[in-house]
């Protein structure tokens, strides 16, 4: 059964801030590694029903930069791989 997160990355200007949106608003398990191989895993374990929609993603992907696209870039590899997951990026 889908499940619909909601994360918004308004207040978002560090990898540190990035990764407590993604906490605060998805069920990670308490083990969970704050990066993105961490991040990976979790999707591959627990993401394939997921529906993820990041808003207000602007000051982000701007402050994030690089980092920011390489998440990006993994979020389109998930949805490759699990085709019931849906991952989508608002500004």
């Amino acid at each position: 059964m889908e499940q619909v997160f909601y994360i918004d990355l308004s207040e978002v200007l560090t990898i540190e801030d990035f990764q407590e949106a993604l906490a605060k608003e998805l069920p990670l398990p308490e083990y969970y590694g704050m990066n993105l191989d961490a991040f990976n895993d979790v999707l591959i374990e627990f993401g394939s029903e997921w529906n993820l929609i990041f808003y207000n993603t602007a000051r982000a992907e701007m402050s994030l930069g690089k980092y920011f696209v390489a998440f990006q870039r993994l979020c389109a590899d998930a949805c490759e791989e699990f085709p019931t997951m849906k991952i989508r990026f608002f500004n």
